[in-house]
């Protein structure tokens, strides 16, 4: 009997064990990934939140990293979230500013236009699903995007 039971306990390990590192892997993944959406919100309020990088009129122009909504989205990032998780925020941002009026310089007013982030983090999962995607990718992360669009709310 007492053999019987001791069987059991480690047939029932052995399936029970691996479903769990599973799960907890699919939390990191799930946290990272909501890390990510609260990141890339974030840093498109604060690209938005000041003049945009060039106050002539156009459509979707890129921001590059010396122009001042970028450097507003990155010092968000690198100040707040660097977490204890096996998630990292990737410095490199896609920012595209969209300046559709900028108000002539004797009057005072808002500037028409929206400013779209996108950021990418990768995902460490600990246990099985990183060593699955170590195997079949290589280093074991797994890269999820998130998109924001964010109006400006700056005011000359």
């Amino acid at each position: 009997m007492r053999a019987q039971s001791l069987t059991e306990l480690a047939a029932a390990l052995a399936l029970l064990v691996p479903v769990l590192l599973v799960v907890i892997d699919l939390c990191i993944l799930g946290t990272g990934a909501a890390l990510n959406d609260v990141v890339c919100r974030d840093a498109a309020r604060a690209a938005a939140s000041g003049p945009p990088g060039d106050a002539t009129l156009a459509t979707n122009r890129d921001v590059v990293p010396g122009k001042a909504p970028y450097q507003r989205a990155i010092a968000v990032i690198e100040r707040i979230y660097h977490s204890n998780l096996p998630v990292k925020v990737r410095d490199d941002m896609k920012i595209i500013e969209t300046v559709r009026d900028v108000p002539p310089p004797p009057y005072r007013g808002s500037v028409d236009g929206e400013v779209s982030v996108e950021t990418t983090v990768d995902i460490y999962p600990p246990f099985l699903v990183g060593a699955i995607m170590g195997a079949v990718v290589g280093d074991g992360g797994v890269a999820v995007k998130s998109k924001h669009v964010v109006p400006f709310t700056y005011t000359f």
